[in-house]
């Protein structure tokens, strides 16, 4: 993992209060901003694939949904700078990546979705370079503990369809 200084931590820390003051708002801009730049990615939530951008704005579910993506990242920013950092950022994006991974969410969405995550995060928290590049640290190392199981989930797929195919 990219090790944060105190300093960059402090900073996220800070920003960070800024998207959090309205958790909901802030999830959907991201959700709906990825689903506008990446229209590919909402075919794979099925609650949402058949709705326009404007319908979900009012769909419960999109919402709820949004919602649990700021939580997911408050519970990662607020373990930021303790001494169980790291093993508590890896248990909260191992489980991102498994329970995604069932429905076909590739990394090359997660880094869609990085994109996405960055420009608004930083548009709206009118960042400087240093927090900039603390968020852009943050979220490199992010999507690293998201790619590093949904490798091993690829891999062991491919291995027991292997397997099905030699035995029959």
């Amino acid at each position: 993992m990219m090790e944060l200084s105190d300093f960059e931590v402090i900073e996220i820390k800070n920003t960070w209060k800024i998207p959090m003051a309205d958790p909901s708002g802030s999830g959907q801009a991201i959700l709906l901003k990825f689903f506008e730049r990446y229209p590919h990615n909402k075919l794979k939530f099925q609650d949402f694939k058949d709705q326009s951008l404007d319908q979900l704005k009012t769909c419960p579910k999109f919402k709820a949904h949004a919602s649990r993506i700021v939580r997911t990242f408050n519970e990662a920013i607020n373990v930021l700078g303790t001494d169980y950092t790291d093993p508590a950022l890896h248990e909260i994006f191992s489980k991102v990546a498994i329970s995604h991974h069932k429905r076909g969410i590739s990394k090359a969405s997660y880094n869609e979705l990085k994109e996405v995550i960055l420009e608004i995060v930083v548009a709206v928290c009118e960042m400087n370079d240093c927090q900039k590049c603390a968020w852009e640290k943050l979220m490199e190392t992010i999507y690293e503990l998201i790619s590093r199981p949904l490798i091993a989930l690829k891999s062991e797929v491919g291995f027991l369809n292997i397997l099905k195919f030699v035995c029959n």
